[in-house]
């Protein structure tokens, strides 16, 4: 009877050692490409991605997985992996920025991958005033990456910016306008990176796009007054930066409010605030806060709409 016993045992460990050992959580990998930044996406389990850990150096990134894993790899990747049971390599080719979250729906960890030339963004060597003074726009997409601002549904405040952003670049690029994007994908990018950038461009105009959590219209123009001190003031230096360019900047929101309000036939409500965004930068700014998604439907025809009137103000402002 003992031997029965022991045998069956046996055969229990045998059989559940060849389960565990077959066990493995299956991952995808993709990946994109857009000018000079990188994204890997790892689409797996919920609980999988959520006990995920990823350690990363300039050339070199580890994730460490919960458990054993199968994953498919393409060919011709502009990186190299190095898979391992329970972690994975990848070997960048340059030294670059990573920056990693995860989402939801489905549970994926993401890696933004910034190359150091496209960190550094510097301008041409001595570029003359008239070079400089090229009548340049920035647009600034608000939120991106984990920081999906206000959503409502499966509309988010990050998706509704950038893509008027696009359309709206691609408008003002038609009609001879040299334009520059804070981000073209969607990637978390921070208040400091998006001021540093705007700044380096020396842009005529720079526009900030927002959702709002009510049904209406915002315009925000930098207020004329002098802040205190302190840790944000010091930060980003806000009343000197945007000091010569109040007026500007008031003209600026006044022409986008006029030419929304009469497209949309409204009252676009503009305000005058203390907000880093546009006191930091050394140009007229202004901030377009548009209508929850709750309240408006953000189709072809709404955008098509809101991008010719946003124009139509900017070559108000203009003339």
């Amino acid at each position: 009877m003992k031997k029965i016993v022991l045998v069956w045992i046996s055969v229990s460990l045998l059989a559940a050692a060849s389960l565990s050992a077959q066990k493995k959580t299956d991952i995808l990998l993709k990946f994109s490409q857009q000018e000079k930044d990188t994204r890997i996406v790892f689409e797996a389990a919920a609980p999988f991605i959520a006990m995920t850990k990823v350690y990363a150096a300039p050339t070199r990134i580890r994730i460490d997985f919960p458990e054993p894993f199968n994953m498919p790899v393409q060919k011709d990747l502009p990186f190299e992996l190095i898979p391992d049971d329970r972690s994975l390599t990848i070997l960048l080719k340059e030294k670059s920025e990573v920056k990693w979250f995860n989402l939801s729906a489905p549970a994926r960890l993401v890696l933004d991958i910034r190359g150091k030339e496209a960190l550094e963004e510097k301008q041409p060597e001595k570029q003359s005033v008239a070079q400089v003074s090229s009548r340049g726009v920035i647009i600034d997409a608000g939120h991106g990456g984990y920081d999906f601002g206000i959503a409502f549904g499966n509309t988010s405040e990050k998706e509704i910016s950038l893509s008027l952003a696009k359309e709206l670049s691609a408008a003002l690029s038609r009609k001879g306008r040299k334009v520059f994007l804070t981000r073209r994908v969607d990637q978390y990018i921070s208040l400091s990176d998006r001021i540093i950038f705007a700044n380096q461009k020396s842009p005529d105009v720079f526009i900030s796009i927002h959702s709002s959590a009510s049904g209406n219209f915002f315009i925000y123009s930098p207020r004329a007054e002098e802040q205190g001190s302190g840790e944000t003031s010091d930060s980003y230096a806000l009343s000197s930066r945007q000091k010569k360019y109040i007026g500007k900047s008031k003209t600026l929101s006044e022409s986008i409010r006029k030419a929304l309000e009469n497209e949309f036939k409204t009252d676009i409500k503009r305000r005058e605030m203390l907000l880093p965004i546009l006191d930091s930068v050394s140009a007229p700014a202004v901030i377009i806060e548009l209508p929850s998604p709750q309240f408006r439907d953000y189709g072809q025809q709404m955008k098509t709409r809101l991008v010719n009137a946003i124009v139509n103000g900017i070559s108000e402002y203009g003339q």
